[in-house]
């Protein structure tokens, strides 16, 4: 069981003017798919916050339960599109979680994470050796080349198809790029989730020394965590992009074609880091769009408004993660979804766990997975 928790003064003065902001309406409760699963208002941002204020009022230690409960919160800002006061609870869960951090107080399953990525240079402990493995002999490390792709460590190490259709479409494009391989450590965003900052920077300035030693100006991303952590961690020189948008990119200035129809009806699940937190909604759907033959559907909740699938929850509470995806997938099977294509590896592999926990079967691929087999050069018009 988690410690209960007392903040510290100065973590109180960064959130007290949020938390006394709250109406405790409940409006949060509708974007909030922990507690749309499991049910308890402990799980609430309101759950959470009437406890923050009890315990800051009473100068007492927050509860145990309620500590656990901030550490299950999936930071997807769902609960800020539906709050009349726009209260960022996001801001208050890493504010207490740096301090926990600090404090060294964190749950189990996070000071495991934290060990385990601070250490490896990626989640899953595995060998940084064995982290380019997936991209075989091509050395990729050409200084002056000004694309680099950032494959991230679930493409890397657990769903590595990602990674290998992506360089497939570069390729295929004829698109100069690097690759990082052994030398690419893991963007930091758990080591961000889970409060410890300083540990992050670590990784952060890593990464930092390789891009600036190939001159790399553009950075492609196929995890939409990635991307995010690009986008908001890294300096502003190295310009971060979703695959899906350089995808985009390249197909309207003819770098590529579609070489035969794709006869699916897709939906389009919108990750909570690319959209919410990082404000890309349209253009992996007019890539999709652009596919022949693909019917796009959408969920009853998308874009701004769309449901996380619960991935944050991996490396906590896998159980209720796919809980929490399989409500997303069987909205999917209602629609008449023959696929759910993802922007995020992580989303992929809790969707497929959400779908054998519905039972339901049903396709569920990152959206370069789709590409390989459909793509071809653009031949040139004939003079």
């Amino acid at each position: 069981m988690t410690t209960p928790y007392r903040p510290t003064q100065k973590v109180i003065q960064e959130i007290r003017e949020d938390l006394f902001a709250c109406a405790s309406c409940g409006y949060c409760r509708f974007g909030c798919p922990v507690f749309q699963t499991a049910g308890f208002e402990r799980v609430t941002p309101r759950g959470r916050i009437l406890a923050l204020k009890r315990a800051i009022d009473g100068r007492t230690d927050v509860p145990a339960e309620i500590v656990d409960s901030i550490y299950r919160c999936l930071q997807c800002a769902g609960c800020k599109v539906n709050c009349p006061m726009e209260i960022d609870f996001v801001k208050i869960c890493e504010a207490i979680r740096g301090d926990m951090a600090e404090k060294n107080i964190l749950p189990e399953g996070q000071e495991m994470l934290r060990k385990t990525v601070s250490e490896k240079g990626n989640p899953f402990g595995e060998p940084a050796a064995e982290r380019g493995v997936w991209a075989g002999k091509v050395e990729r490390l050409t200084p002056g080349v000004p694309l680099l792709y950032f494959a991230g460590c679930a493409s890397s190490y657990a769903s590595n198809r990602i990674a290998r259709s992506v360089v497939k479409v570069l390729e295929t494009a004829g698109i100069p790029f690097n690759v990082m391989g052994r030398e690419e450590n893991c963007c930091a965003a758990p080591l961000l989730r889970v409060g410890d900052e300083a540990k992050a920077k670590v990784l952060i300035d890593k990464n930092i020394a390789v891009f600036e030693r190939l001159q790399t100006t553009e950075i492609v991303a196929s995890c939409a965590g990635c991307f995010k952590t690009l986008k908001t961690a890294y300096p502003e020189k190295f310009h971060a992009m979703h695959v899906t948008q350089f995808f985009l990119k390249l197909l309207k200035e003819g770098a590529f074609t579609f070489k035969k129809d794709f006869p699916k009806k897709i939906i389009y699940f919108d990750g909570c880091d690319i959209g919410r937190h990082a404000g890309v909604y349209e253009e992996p759907r007019e890539f999709l769009r652009a596919i022949p033959g693909v019917t796009l559907l959408e969920y009853d909740y998308n874009r701004e408004k769309a449901i996380c699938c619960g991935g944050p929850l991996l490396s906590l509470d896998i159980k209720l993660a796919a809980k929490i995806a399989a409500d997303r997938v069987r909205e999917a099977a209602a629609k008449g979804a023959e696929m759910i294509a993802t922007p995020c590896p992580t989303c992929m592999v809790n969707l497929k766990s959400g779908a054998e926990e519905a039972g339901i079967q049903i396709s569920i691929q990152d959206i370069p997975m789709i590409l390989p087999g459909i793509i071809e050069k653009k031949t040139p018009a004939a003079p």
